[in-house]
């Protein structure tokens, strides 16, 4: 059992925590029973709190390997390699680490071997540009509070959950309000829900075009708007190929073994 990545993950993030000198974790995987409906009700209501609570929040990103790939290499090289790495992991594309990425005073990012990539302050632009989130949000400026309630549901659409009604139950805490979670409902009425629990919580905040049919297509329709407003992404050869042909070309080289070497990755 010492041997799997599971056990791993929790043994080196108490390690972590023993050395900054903090007493106590809570890991999801580990404190909840999933088998238990009324503790999982009790831990979804509850863990954005633990988080917003929290000293710190160790962000363990398995997927952000090779994180010192090409030392020999330029450092402008090395720079891009490790951006594609950070962008591309699958912890920006789960619902469930939202809350995990807003409600902590201080969010660090660690590798697969558990080697510091930054915090969330250094790295605000990098995931300003993958989440669509607002700088001023992720540099600790404003709360989740200071925005509208459906900027805030629209930062939920396009991530993954094992149960397609945590893509709701996941926003309770950003949106400050309480829901009981029902797995037998569809995401549609999931959404519907969380949008009348907040309209009952905070009466005369949602605007007529909040109750529209399609609650979900408008919030996907904002969330790309709000993609297209950022930084635009392009996990690709940067250069100049006129004024700079060989860096063109070296980089060209750099994505081509990086995308192999991710999709062997994937595969084991």
């Amino acid at each position: 059992m010492k041997k799997k990545p599971g056990y791993q993950k929790i043994l080196h993030a108490c390690m972590k925590a023993q050395n900054d000198g903090i007493d106590f974790i809570w890991i999801d995987t580990c404190c909840m029973d999933k088998g238990n409906h009324d503790e999982v009700a009790r831990d979804i209501k509850s863990m954005y709190a633990y988080y917003e609570n929290s000293v710190v929040c160790y962000a363990y990103l398995v997927d952000v390997y090779k994180w010192n790939f090409g030392r020999e290499s330029l450092p402008w090289y090395r720079e891009q390699w490790r951006k594609w790495m950070f962008e591309d992991s699958e912890w920006f594309q789960r619902g469930w680490t939202l809350q995990e990425l807003l409600a902590p005073k201080e969010v660090v990012f660690f590798s697969r071997k558990w080697k510091k990539i930054g915090t969330r302050e250094e790295l605000k632009e990098l995931i300003c540009s993958v989440t669509a989130i607002p700088l001023e949000l992720l540099g600790g400026k404003s709360s989740p509070k200071d925005f509208d309630v459906k900027t805030r549901m629209s930062w939920a659409m396009g991530r993954m959950t094992t149960k397609s009604p945590d893509q709701a139950y996941c926003l309770l805490g950003i949106l400050d309000v309480t829901l009981e979670p029902d797995y037998a409902e569809d995401v549609e009425t999931a959404f519907g829900r969380l949008r009348d629990a907040f309209e009952k919580a905070h009466l005369g905040y949602l605007d007529a075009e909040s109750h529209e049919k399609s609650l979900i297509n408008s919030l996907v329709c904002q969330n790309v708007d709000d993609r297209m407003q950022t930084t635009v992404r392009r996990p690709k050869p940067m250069g100049d190929s006129t004024e700079n042909p060989y860096q063109y070309v070296g980089m060209c080289n750099l994505y081509m073994v990086y995308q192999s070497l991710k999709s062997r990755n994937g595969e084991q």
